[in-house]
């Protein structure tokens, strides 16, 4: 998931000083009763609650909250049946034999079928749905030709043959397709209020049906602005009974100091330490911990010819040598690494068992004087003394602010005759600005949606609808290629080597540039119980949490 999607999600009490309206409306008790509301920020606004259009971790928290698909990622790491009774794999891994659970419903009473799959499925491929999610699509049989306008979804490679029974036809074996299938992407949709809606479909909570843990209930509800709402339990949901929470709160809030604050006077669950004056002060605290995702924090430089400069590789090698990564961290991003590659550490694992981060660590490192020669080198070839490039970062994230703010001092003064306009914009103008192509050179983060190198890799395809830099590397290519295709794709220590060789082109044509591998130190209330987080996927699961 795209755009700082995994930074921070602070966890916001009723915030009584601030709003008394948001506890009555959802039966709160207040922050000294023996049970409440457990209460959530988000640091953004949520874009789209459509799973086909989402992109955001903010946005995708909701959905994978008050969705689901057929599997669930389980405490401990696991695809677990979900909306699936049962998934059976042929022996060659291209056909995948699904059977429903009986008695599923949407949110409204409607019956829940294989068929809802399947019309999500196709919905998502459509090339009229422009969902830049469909990419973890394109192992299902057709599923390439139909986004590139060749052939009609319905040759998708899945069908409902009853009710309960879905069968899915690869393209090529893929290991990791049950994690896929906990996705946002691969929820399934209620056709009638898809098509009721059309394209208001997903942009208030009013304009949709849920089948998850949650949904949004008639009151407190997602207008598509508004920065307080709230989630209930779904009596619809298969497995109501492991719901332990009436409602969850959900507040939009920002400002790290505010939740410090709050947490102290015991109104927040969970609060995210995003300075390094927060992680300083709190760290001694018996509250005080990290979580540890995959994610790396990057930077996308635009290459399809709109900024010369840009185009240069000497001057993107000057950039990269000219980042003090370390700096960054400590100015910025407490608790971070500095990062070695694009796959984050606590990823996966390698056939042999070594992180893989670790197994594909390249050569990034900061060195001002080779800095310095290859931006020299590149303004001759250029034929020019002097360069200004803007960088885009979201100006209502903390972390993304300081960084950007950093790498211009660090940049000007490292590279003579480079000048840095900051583009400090709102996170949700951040994310269209990427996805629109609107930028020289962005601020961008990632987080794994699946525990595979390929949640990583895949983006930079030529032509990849994430590849925001527009960027073609023949040697990226051919590695990705091989490793999704016989007789790589079914060897682990082969399928190493081409992931690493897909990092070693990144590398070497300085196509983007690593930042860090992140870290979120937190301050955890010991009262919120079986509270999930995940290092990939959906990071914030609320199925099972409960305050007291």
């Amino acid at each position: 998931m795209k755009n700082w999607k995994k930074l921070t999600l602070t966890t916001a009490a009723a915030l009584a000083a601030f709003s008394l309206a948001a506890c009555s409306s959802s039966g709160d008790k207040g922050a000294g009763s023996s049970t409440r509301n457990p209460k959530f920020a988000i640091p953004a606004d949520i874009n789209t609650i459509d799973q086909s259009l989402a992109t955001d971790q903010y946005s995708n928290t909701v959905i994978g909250n008050t969705g689901e698909g057929l599997t669930r990622v389980s405490k401990d790491g696991k695809a677990k049946p979900a909306a699936a009774e049962t998934i059976d794999v042929s022996s060659d891994g291209l056909t995948y034999t699904i059977t429903l659970r009986d008695g599923l419903k949407w949110s409204n009473g409607d019956d829940l079928t294989a068929k809802d799959f399947v019309f999500s499925w196709q919905r998502g491929v459509d090339p009229a749905t422009a969902s830049e999610y469909a990419y973890l699509m394109t192992n299902l049989k057709n599923a390439q030709a139909i986004m590139d306008g060749k052939m009609d979804k319905s040759a998708l490679g899945v069908k409902a043959e009853s009710d309960t029974k879905l069968v899915v036809t690869l393209e090529a074996p893929t290991p990791y397709l049950k994690f896929l299938f906990s996705q946002a992407i691969f929820f399934p949709e209620n056709q009638a209020v898809v098509e009721k809606y059309g394209k208001q479909y997903g942009t208030s909570s009013d304009k949709m049906v849920y089948n998850g843990p949650y949904k949004f209930g008639s009151d407190n509800g997602w207008n598509g602005s508004n920065k307080e709402f709230t989630i209930v339990k779904n009596d619809q949901y298969w497995d109501k009974s492991k719901v332990k929470s009436k409602a969850i709160d959900i507040q939009v809030i920002s400002d790290g100091q505010t939740a410090a604050e709050l947490f102290k006077q015991n109104k927040i669950d969970l609060a995210f330490l995003n300075t390094p004056d927060l992680v300083k002060a709190y760290k001694g605290n018996k509250n005080f911990t990290t979580f540890h995702q995959a994610r790396t924090d990057y930077l996308e430089y635009a290459q399809d010819g709109s900024v010369p400069a840009l185009q240069n590789e000497k001057i993107r090698l000057a950039l990269n040598l000219a980042t003090n990564r370390q700096g960054a961290i400590d100015v910025a991003a407490p608790g971070s690494t500095v990062a070695t590659s694009f796959s984050p550490v606590g990823l996966s694992k390698t056939a042999d068992g070594q992180d893989f981060a670790e197994f594909a660590k390249q050569g990034y490192s900061y060195d001002a004087a080779k800095a310095k020669d290859a931006w020299t080198a590149g303004l001759k070839e250029l034929g020019t003394d002097k360069v200004t490039l803007a960088l885009t970062a979201a100006s209502d994230l903390p972390i993304s602010k300081a960084t950007a703010e950093y790498l211009k001092q660090n940049w000007e003064k490292n590279l003579p005759g480079l000048t840095v306009d900051l583009k400090l914009v709102p996170f949700k103008q951040r994310l269209e600005d990427a996805k629109n192509k609107n930028f020289q050179i962005v601020l961008s983060g990632w987080g794994g949606d699946y525990a595979e190198p390929t949640t990583f890799l895949n983006m930079f395809i030529t032509g990849n609808s994430y590849n925001y830099g527009q960027f073609s590397s023949k040697e990226y290519d051919a590695a990705y290629e091989k490793a999704s295709t016989l007789p790589d794709v079914t060897d682990p220590k082969a399928l190493d080597a081409d992931y690493k060789a897909c990092e070693t082109a990144l590398f070497e044509g300085s196509y983007i540039n690593p930042i860090d591998f992140q870290a979120s130190p937190v301050l955890l209330n010991t009262k919120l119980k079986g509270f999930d987080f995940h290092s990939t996927g959906l990071n914030y699961d609320f199925k099972t949490v409960q305050w007291k």
